[in-house]
């Protein structure tokens, strides 16, 4: 099964309180099933239950079988609920 890895990002104002659109910060790194009629895009909803719709992918592929999910470098942002789901498939 196809995987696309996905950030949740939160918006805030700059600290500064200066113009400008808000900045994004990760909220979560999340995977989904890979929509079957177009590959490369994310299904519905993740593996944890949540609409992709908003999130940004991240261009990440796992090099082998058995490989981390996602980048080592977004490990602390990792959506439990979705590792635990793709532990069980």
């Amino acid at each position: 099964m196809a995987i696309v890895v996905l950030r949740e990002l939160r918006k805030e104002l700059s600290r500064d309180m200066g113009p400008g659109d808000p900045l994004g910060f990760i909220e979560a790194v999340h995977a989904a099933p890979a929509d079957p009629d177009v590959p490369g895009d994310p299904g519905d909803r993740t593996f944890c239950g949540l609409p992709t719709l908003g999130m940004e992918r991240v261009e990440y592929t796992p090099r082998a079988p058995g490989a981390p999910w996602l980048p080592h470098n977004m490990r602390p942002w990792e959506c439990r609920n979705c590792a635990d789901a793709l532990r069980s498939l």
